[in-house]
């Protein structure tokens, strides 16, 4: 990813989060809202933004990194209560997909489901490699890249380990490996849509031939 693009991304983010207040205030007015909350806990790079799109495709009142500034300035249990009341009800990306905070959300959130969204560790690798060319934190991914991907794969261990008792609550999607509606809509009781999955943000090496190497 270009300094451009990076650059963009930022810009974006200065709009993004004012329209994600607009538009949950608006969503706010909605009847008959699922109350169940539905949480991707993948890792960057491993699908949560196609896995975000298949879920607005059911129906889902989805959103990203959702209002992060108060998970830093007013702490995790006042953001989970944020998050538990809030008109969402699909959430994916930072801080989801981060260390163990999916534990306290299940205990505060106890009618929630989770989704984690997998990929082998040499593709993510890559990935990680490709996205974060450019950006602020590339000297630190570069340097640290074999440690994070340890860190991933121990995170998503640990995440399988603690749902193994309660195995209802937890879908395991490999979207790199050709998981795609039917799995999904069985977990979540939804019929499969009459629409392809969608695969966004996609890497160049992948665009280059990665995904249709792997499905042949």
């Amino acid at each position: 990813m270009s300094k451009l693009k990076w650059t963009i991304i930022n810009i974006l983010l200065n709009f993004y989060f004012p329209y994600q207040k607009l538009h949950h205030f608006c969503i706010s007015f909605k009847k008959n809202k699922n109350t169940t909350k539905i949480f991707c806990i993948g890792s960057p790079r491993t699908g949560t933004t196609s896995l975000t799109k298949a879920l607005k495709i059911l129906g889902y009142n989805s959103v990203r990194i959702y209002d992060w500034s108060s998970f830093f300035n007013k702490g995790e249990d006042f953001y989970i209560n944020k998050v538990k009341k809030s008109s969402y009800e699909t959430f994916a990306d930072w801080p989801f997909g981060d260390d163990d905070l999916y534990k306290k959300i299940d205990k505060k959130i106890p009618n929630s489901l989770f989704i984690l969204t997998v990929r082998d560790k040499k593709s993510l690798k890559k990935s990680w490699l490709s996205h974060f060319k450019y950006s602020l934190m590339e000297e630190q991914i570069f340097n640290e890249i074999d440690f994070l991907m340890d860190k991933i794969q121990k995170r998503d261990e640990n995440i399988i380990s603690y749902f193994k008792n309660n195995k209802s609550k937890l879908l395991v999607l490999n979207l790199f490996e050709g998981d795609s509606w039917e799995k999904l809509c069985n977990f979540l009781g939804k019929i499969i849509p009459d629409h392809p999955f969608p695969h966004k943000n996609i890497g160049s090496y992948h665009k280059k031939g990665f995904l249709q190497n792997k499905n042949k």
